[in-house]
């Protein structure tokens, strides 16, 4: 039998509670959604699990700062009783969805989850809207008047196996699931996107988030990408007043 590495540094609220999945997704939308809520709800980090499924690669990022891929847990606790469970990776093996999701279980109570929420993204319509399944007609009804529009259908949800092990196991349950799905263009990171599906958040779980660092973010890339269109529409008239293109080959 495998067992995974638990690290608790904190611990998880009692009572009922909001079990808030965010795992990677085009456009990085989950994964910049998850840091804005956490700075601005004050989020606590309770657990870190590693396991022998995973990866056994280091990831770096952009800072050149490497790191063992881990599942992480966050308490909220100001004004929502919520748990937000993030990952720096994608849990594609059936095993380590399955064992992880049965850690993660063990530890927050699942019959102390009232609403699994599942925050992912994935290239839709072009429209940028937040579409919303729910196996609860209510829960559903409460995110279209949130802001979201009904997920009609999709070949295949953006999600990997932990998510799909966690719905899985939520909703034999009985227990409500809601799945948010951000439409983004893939640009990574999408911000704007972010930002739609946290305004849908915030007014479905009732609570303040702070977008402003978004808003910054939206505006720096939206200067970025006129430069950048500024820059080839200047090559491309100087190409046609030289008489084209060279190439070399």
């Amino acid at each position: 039998m495998v067992f995974e590495l638990i690290e608790e540094h904190g611990s998880i609220a009692r009572g009922r509670k909001v079990l808030i999945d965010v795992g990677p997704s085009p456009g990085a939308v989950g994964l910049v959604s998850a840091t804005v809520l956490l700075e601005s709800r004050k989020g606590e980090k309770v657990l870190r699990v590693f396991s022998p499924h995973f990866p056994q690669v280091s990831l770096i990022d952009s800072e050149g700062v490497s790191s063992l891929p881990v599942v992480e847990l966050h308490q909220l606790s100001d004004g929502l009783n919520a748990i937000v469970l993030t990952r720096n990776f994608i849990v594609e093996s059936t095993e380590a969805g399955e064992s992880v999701a049965r850690s993660v279980i063990e530890r927050i109570g699942l019959d102390d989850v009232e609403l699994l929420m599942v925050v992912t993204s994935g290239r839709l319509t072009g429209t940028g809207d937040v579409y919303a399944a729910s196996n609860d007609p209510a829960v559903l009804r409460r995110a279209i008047e949130s802001g979201a529009k009904v997920l009609s259908s999709v070949e295949a949800l953006p999600v990997d196996r932990l998510t799909s092990s966690l719905m899985r196991r939520a909703m034999t349950k009985g227990i409500k699931t809601l799945l948010l799905l951000a439409d983004t263009e893939g640009i990574l990171p999408d911000f704007r996107s972010a930002k739609r599906l946290l305004q849908v958040m915030s007014s479905l779980l009732q609570i303040q988030i702070d977008t402003s660092k978004l808003d910054e973010e939206i505006a720096r890339q939206q200067a970025f990408l006129k430069q950048m269109e500024e820059a080839f529409t200047e090559t491309g008239e100087t190409e046609r007043r030289e008489g084209g293109p060279t190439y070399i080959g």
